[in-house]
Protein backbone atom coordinates (compact mmCIF):
# COMPACT_ATOMS: atom_id res chain seq x y z
CA UNK A 1 0.00 0.00 0.00
CA UNK A 2 2.81 2.42 0.87
CA UNK A 3 4.50 1.63 -2.44
CA UNK A 4 1.30 2.47 -4.30
CA UNK A 5 1.11 5.89 -2.59
CA UNK A 6 4.74 6.60 -3.51
CA UNK A 7 4.04 5.67 -7.15
CA UNK A 8 1.05 8.01 -7.31
CA UNK A 9 3.19 10.90 -6.04
CA UNK A 10 5.87 10.07 -8.59
CA UNK A 11 3.41 9.94 -11.48
CA UNK A 12 2.14 13.40 -10.56
CA UNK A 13 5.65 14.88 -10.34
CA UNK A 14 6.91 13.54 -13.68
CA UNK A 15 4.36 15.40 -15.85
CA UNK A 16 4.87 18.57 -13.80
CA UNK A 17 8.65 18.39 -14.26
CA UNK A 18 8.29 17.67 -17.97
CA UNK A 19 5.96 20.60 -18.49
CA UNK A 20 8.45 22.94 -16.80
CA UNK A 21 11.33 21.62 -18.89
CA UNK A 22 9.37 21.81 -22.14
CA UNK A 23 8.22 25.34 -21.34
CA UNK A 24 11.86 26.42 -21.14
CA UNK A 25 11.64 27.64 -17.56
CA UNK A 26 14.55 25.56 -16.31
CA UNK A 27 17.77 27.60 -16.43
CA UNK A 28 20.87 26.06 -18.00
CA UNK A 29 24.53 27.16 -17.95
CA UNK A 30 26.10 28.65 -21.09
CA UNK A 31 29.58 30.04 -21.77
CA UNK A 32 28.94 33.36 -23.57
CA UNK A 33 31.28 35.51 -25.62
CA UNK A 34 30.70 39.01 -24.28
CA UNK A 35 33.49 40.42 -26.46
CA UNK A 36 35.46 38.56 -29.14
CA UNK A 37 39.21 38.84 -29.57
CA UNK A 38 39.49 41.46 -32.29
CA UNK A 39 42.08 43.50 -34.18
CA UNK A 40 41.47 46.66 -36.17
CA UNK A 41 44.13 48.31 -38.34
CA UNK A 42 43.71 51.98 -39.25
CA UNK A 43 45.35 53.30 -42.43
CA UNK A 44 45.25 56.67 -44.17
CA UNK A 45 44.44 57.27 -47.85
CA UNK A 46 48.02 56.36 -48.84
CA UNK A 47 47.86 53.08 -46.84
CA UNK A 48 50.18 54.36 -44.10
CA UNK A 49 49.33 53.51 -40.46
CA UNK A 50 47.37 56.16 -38.57
CA UNK A 51 48.92 56.69 -35.14
CA UNK A 52 46.71 57.82 -32.25
CA UNK A 53 43.32 56.90 -33.71
CA UNK A 54 40.64 56.15 -31.13
CA UNK A 55 39.12 52.70 -31.76
CA UNK A 56 35.99 51.64 -29.89
CA UNK A 57 34.61 48.11 -29.73
CA UNK A 58 30.98 48.27 -28.62
CA UNK A 59 29.04 45.21 -27.43
CA UNK A 60 25.24 45.16 -27.66
CA UNK A 61 22.82 42.38 -26.77
CA UNK A 62 19.27 41.39 -27.60
CA UNK A 63 16.64 41.49 -26.29
CA UNK A 64 16.27 45.20 -26.94
CA UNK A 65 19.73 45.66 -28.53
CA UNK A 66 21.02 47.89 -25.73
CA UNK A 67 24.71 48.62 -25.32
CA UNK A 68 26.37 46.31 -22.78
CA UNK A 69 30.00 47.46 -22.87
CA UNK A 70 32.40 49.75 -24.70
CA UNK A 71 36.17 49.25 -24.82
CA UNK A 72 38.42 52.02 -26.14
CA UNK A 73 41.98 51.60 -27.43
CA UNK A 74 44.38 53.94 -29.23
CA UNK A 75 46.36 52.80 -32.26
CA UNK A 76 50.13 52.58 -31.93
CA UNK A 77 52.88 53.22 -34.47
CA UNK A 78 51.66 50.24 -36.51
CA UNK A 79 48.10 51.65 -36.69
CA UNK A 80 46.72 48.60 -34.86
CA UNK A 81 44.30 48.35 -31.92
CA UNK A 82 43.90 44.91 -30.29
CA UNK A 83 41.09 43.78 -28.03
CA UNK A 84 41.11 40.65 -25.88
CA UNK A 85 38.25 38.19 -25.66
CA UNK A 86 35.89 38.29 -22.68
CA UNK A 87 33.78 35.23 -21.94
CA UNK A 88 31.60 34.38 -18.98
CA UNK A 89 29.48 31.54 -17.63
CA UNK A 90 25.84 32.59 -17.39
CA UNK A 91 22.51 31.00 -16.54
CA UNK A 92 19.87 31.29 -19.26
CA UNK A 93 16.49 29.82 -20.07
CA UNK A 94 14.56 29.28 -23.27
CA UNK A 95 11.58 31.36 -22.21
CA UNK A 96 10.91 34.80 -23.69
CA UNK A 97 13.73 37.23 -22.76
CA UNK A 98 15.51 34.42 -20.93
CA UNK A 99 18.78 34.73 -22.84
CA UNK A 100 20.98 37.37 -24.45
CA UNK A 101 22.35 37.35 -27.99
CA UNK A 102 25.44 39.54 -28.35
CA UNK A 103 26.62 41.50 -31.39
CA UNK A 104 29.42 44.04 -31.84
CA UNK A 105 30.22 47.28 -33.66
CA UNK A 106 33.30 49.36 -34.41
CA UNK A 107 33.84 53.12 -34.19
CA UNK A 108 37.09 54.78 -35.31
CA UNK A 109 37.90 58.47 -35.07
CA UNK A 110 40.97 60.64 -35.50
CA UNK A 111 41.19 64.40 -35.85
CA UNK A 112 41.53 65.38 -39.51
CA UNK A 113 39.79 62.23 -40.79
CA UNK A 114 36.14 61.35 -41.36
CA UNK A 115 34.98 58.98 -38.62
CA UNK A 116 34.14 55.36 -39.40
CA UNK A 117 31.56 53.21 -37.63
CA UNK A 118 29.54 50.09 -38.28
CA UNK A 119 25.87 49.51 -37.49
CA UNK A 120 25.56 45.73 -37.35
CA UNK A 121 22.50 44.10 -35.87
CA UNK A 122 23.83 40.56 -35.45
CA UNK A 123 27.10 38.79 -34.68
CA UNK A 124 27.49 37.23 -38.13
CA UNK A 125 28.06 40.69 -39.67
CA UNK A 126 30.93 41.58 -37.33
CA UNK A 127 34.50 41.22 -38.62
CA UNK A 128 36.95 40.50 -35.81
CA UNK A 129 39.95 41.32 -38.03
CA UNK A 130 39.37 44.50 -39.99
CA UNK A 131 41.42 47.11 -41.83
CA UNK A 132 39.88 50.57 -42.12
CA UNK A 133 41.14 53.22 -44.52
CA UNK A 134 40.27 56.69 -43.24
CA UNK A 135 39.80 59.60 -45.63
CA UNK A 136 40.50 63.25 -44.82
CA UNK A 137 37.46 65.04 -43.46
CA UNK A 138 35.66 66.22 -40.37
CA UNK A 139 35.95 63.91 -37.38
CA UNK A 140 32.68 63.33 -35.56
CA UNK A 141 32.30 61.76 -32.11
CA UNK A 142 31.39 58.10 -31.88
CA UNK A 143 27.70 57.55 -31.12
CA UNK A 144 27.07 57.72 -27.37
CA UNK A 145 24.81 54.69 -27.52
CA UNK A 146 24.66 52.01 -30.16
CA UNK A 147 21.19 50.56 -30.32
Amino acid sequence: MMMLEAMRGLFWRIPAALSLILAGCIPYPVYKTLQPAATLTVLDESSSPVVGAEVQLVANAYPYGWERSRKIKTTGADGVARFESHRQWRMESLMLHGFQVFFWNWCVRRDGYASFFTAHGNASEFKDVLTVQLVPGVSTPCPEAFR
